[in-house]
This record gives C-alpha cells, sequence and structure tokens, in this order.
C-alpha cells in the first residue's frame, strides 16, 4: 500500500537521496524491462531509471522533489502512485526522517531478482503470464534461459582449493579493514503483513495422519505466497497439498504450485489472477501534510465485499465449496441483473441467513431486480438497505457482530409505483372532467332547442 499520509507529508520543498547498493547490470536492465514493465508499467520502471542518476550525487548536495515534479512533468500525488506500484513489487524501499521545518527521504534501489528468482517465483511469473500472451510469455523465458545447459551431476569437481594453489603463512596478520556494505539482493514482495491461518491448516492435515513437519521455513513462505496470490482458504490448501505429497512423504514445491494453478484456474474460468493496484486515499494537496484518519473495521469489511468475486465470497464465507448450479446461477445473476459484486455478496448472505444456508433461485432473483429498481450500487447500500427492510420486533435479537447480521422475517409490503398512482389519478381527474363537460353541454343545447322551438312557435303564431 506504501506510505499513508499520517506517516509522511510529501511536500516539494522536501528533499531527498538515492542510494543503491549494488552494480546496474545489462541483466539488471533487461529484467526491468522485459519483465517488470509489463507488470507495473513503463512509467514506474521509467522513474526506477530516473532515480538511479541520483545515486552518484554526494550526499551534501540539496535534491528536492521540485527537481522530480518539474524534470517528469508530474504532480507529487502521480509521483507517489508510480512509487507505490516499485515498492509493492520490491524493487524500492522508501526510508522518512521528519523535523519541525521539512522532511527529507531516502529512495533504496533494490537489485532486481535475476531471471530464475523470477520465473522461480510463484506471484512474479503467474502476474506476468496474466500481462502477456502465452507465446509471449515462453519467448521471455527462452530469452534469459541458459543458451548450454549442461548436467554437472555427471561429472566430478577437481576444482584446486586455496590452499592448494597459494601458500599459507605461518605468522598471524592483523589488517585493518573498513567495513564495506553488502549487496542488498531482490527478497521478493513483502508479506510480512499478511496472515494465514496455519493453525487451522495444521489440524486439517493431521485429520489425514499428516505430519506438520513437511511444512518447514521454505514450505510456509511458498504457501503463504501461493493463498496470496490465488486467495486460497486452509480448506483449499489443504486439498492441494494433499495432492502434492510425494512418495517419500515430501512435499514437492513444483506439485503445490501446479495444482494451486490448476484448482483458480477451473474455478475463474481458466483465467489467472492480474496485478491489480489499490486505490489510494492520498490528496494532490502539495502544500499540506494533513492526517487522513485510515477507516475503521466495517468500512474495510464492506469495502472488501466491493472487490470480492461472489464465488469466492461464497466458498470462504460458508466455508464449502458452491456447487456448480449455484456457480451457474451467481453467473447468471452478474450478466442478467448487472449488479456490483459488493451488493451480490451481500444478497447471498441476506438470503442464505433466512434461508436457513440455502439459495433459491427464485427468490435471489426478486430481491436482485429490487434492488436494482432502487439503485443499490455499492456492500454498504445494501447491507443498511437490508437491515432497514428487515427490521425485527426485538431489537436485541438483531445485533450486528463482526459485519453480519441474524435478519428474522422479512417484512414484504407491496405498494403502487408511484407513476401508476398518478397515471390512475389523472386518468380519474380526466373521466370526472369529461363527465361533467359532457353534462354542461347536454344542458346548453337543451336550453339552445327550447329557445329555437320557442321562436319558430311565435313566426307560426304571427303568420
Amino acid at each position: 500500500m506504501g506510505l499513508q499520509p499520517y506517516d509522511y507529508g510529501l511536500r516539494p520543498h522536501d528533499d531527498f537521496h538515492v542510494i543503491r547498493r549494488f552494480y546496474l547490470n545489462h541483466k539488471h536492465l533487461e529484467i526491468l524491462n522485459r519483465l517488470f514493465t509489463p507488470m507495473i508499467g513503463s512509467k514506474a520502471i521509467g522513474l526506477y531509471h530516473y532515480l538511479n542518476q541520483f545515486v552518484e550525487f554526494k550526499q551534501d548536495m540539496v535534491l528536492t522533489h521540485y527537481i522530480i515534479m518539474s524534470e517528469l512533468k508530474i504532480n507529487l500525488l502521480e509521483f507517489r502512485k508510480e512509487m507505490d506500484l516499485l515498492e509493492g513489487i520490491g524493487l524500492v524501499k522508501s526510508y522518512v526522517n521528519h523535523n519541525q521545518q521539512h522532511s527529507s527521504f531516502v529512495y533504496q534501489l533494490i537489485q532486481p531478482p535475476s531471471s530464475q528468482q523470477f520465473f522461480n517465483d510463484p506471484m512474479l511469473s503467474v502476474y506476468l503470464y496474466s500481462e502477456v500472451s502465452k507465446q509471449r510469455y515462453f519467448q521471455l523465458k527462452a530469452h534469459f534461459e541458459d543458451y548450454v545447459s549442461i548436467d554437472l551431476d555427471q561429472y566430478q569437481d577437481v576444482t584446486r582449493t586455496f590452499t592448494d594453489v597459494f601458500k599459507v603463512p605461518n605468522k598471524s596478520m592483523t589488517v585493518d579493514t573498513q567495513q564495506i556494505e553488502s549487496e542488498e539482493a531482490y527478497g521478493g514482495m513483502d508479506l510480512s503483513h499478511v496472515h494465514f491461518d496455519f493453525e487451522t491448516l495444521y489440524d486439517l492435515l493431521q485429520n489425514h495422519f499428516i505430519s506438520t513437519k513437511i511444512i518447514n521455513h521454505e514450505a510456509k513462505t511458498l504457501i503463504t505466497q501461493i493463498a496470496t496470490l490465488y486467495g486460497l482458504t486452509p480448506e483449499a490448501m489443504k486439498r492441494i497439498i494433499l495432492k502434492s505429497i510425494t512418495s517419500a512423504q515430501t512435499l514437492s514445491f513444483e506439485e503445490l504450485r501446479k495444482h494451486a494453478r490448476t484448482y483458480y484456474l477451473i474455478e475463474h474460468e481458466q483465467q489467472l489472477p492480474k496485478l491489480n493496484a489499490q486505490e489510494t486515499n492520498y490528496h494532490n494537496n502539495e502544500n499540506s501534510g494533513e492526517n487522513i484518519q485510515p477507516s475503521d473495521a466495517s468500512n474495510n469489511w464492506l469495502k472488501q465485499l466491493d472487490e470480492t468475486s461472489p464465488i469466492d465470497m461464497l466458498a470462504s464465507w460458508s466455508e464449502s465449496e458452491p456447487t456448480t448450479q449455484q456457480k451457474y446461477m451467481i453467473e447468471e445473476l452478474i450478466e442478467r441483473e448487472q449488479l456490483p459484486f459488493g451488493v451480490i455478496n451481500i444478497l447471498l448472505q441476506f438470503v442464505m441467513l433466512k434461508e436457513d444456508m440455502k439459495l433459491p433461485k427464485s427468490y435471489i432473483f426478486e430481491i436482485a431486480s429490487n434492488w436494482k429498481k432502487k439503485g443499490i450500487k455499492t456492500a454498504e447500500q445494501a447491507y443498511h438497505y437490508a437491515k432497514k427492510v428487515n427490521q425485527p420486533k426485538d431489537t436485541h435479537s438483531n445485533q450486528v457482530t463482526k459485519g453480519k447480521y441474524k435478519p428474522k422475517q422479512l417484512v414484504s409490503r407491496e405498494m403502487t409505483p408511484k407513476w401508476l398512482e398518478e397515471r390512475d389519478n389523472k386518468a380519474s381527474n380526466s373521466q370526472t372532467s369529461d363527465n361533467n363537460v359532457n353534462a354542461d353541454e347536454d344542458e346548453t343545447l337543451k336550453r339552445d332547442r327550447e329557445a329555437l322551438l320557442k321562436r319558430l312557435n311565435s313566426k307560426r303564431e304571427e303568420e
């Protein structure tokens, strides 16, 4: 997510320094340009190259963000958005030091991964595959493969050691050495804030008599990556792990990645996940460092519902895999009513809680049609409307806890639409008016006829 506004108040006159603890060679440039550009865009990679020039500047030289704004023709909001992409993908680290007058920033460029690291990383390789065609992906992979691949297992290592070649001095020597900073290699995407319920996974595996010792530190890292990439629950991960255990009762990482990918493709119509950046809450206010309070847990829950596929929500919320008929029903509902994910997620939860965890199709479509007519477009609107139309008599039995509600019986009232009432009223008034006009016309004709007959009779009498 990058730095939050209360972590820094970035202003144009704030100074910055750029550090790089590795030598940027042509292989790194190829990795950045060929592999990272399709994922985070040319603007972010261009910013990485642009910042690299400031590594050579002396520390006592003052560099402000005015330089970045002026030379790149961007504002600070655009700068931070591109920096977020670089930080999120693991290519840049940002540090800040505040004082009363201004803030000072340090941007550290991280060494790009090797091609082997990149294509062996389950997240990077899948996100790249999602952004380019299949043919292009294998073209890129072939470009970085060694032209000659030799299996060294068939050879004997006969390399001479240091003592085989050089004489070792008899006297001990004391050498005053200066500490040299080591290169900081690419560490992948930072998933330190991602929580995966390993305790539940261990319990599920023990039910199948699988020892938890197969999940070592390296396996936990890979499982966290895969669970984050594909949005897997402990139950889904258990099934994938069971398929990935070898005959020697070890966990095959390659099989784990393959089965996780297959599982996701089946659930998402052969579409791999894409690298989508979140919407930031940065304000384009370059002269102010006002703090913005983070949203509360309820808003985060509703926002998550707006961004989660109804099929994924249903699998996670009900803790069971949706049936094929339920998936077809949800797809038909999305296609027919064109409602946002958040509204459909609230609708499904509402119906399941009311109908004893069942999903009657006709009832769901009836409610969906009604909500669409009322213009409900977000999970928050759907949530409050569902509570409004289902107010229980006993308010104590309808408490909201952890974003879930327990509705009782839906109060349904069939009301005549306002436009229909107005139409009927107009028709009734028109009919009444017509009747009155007709009555007036009849009375006038009667009087005119009587007057005409009277004049005719008087003329006859005169003759």
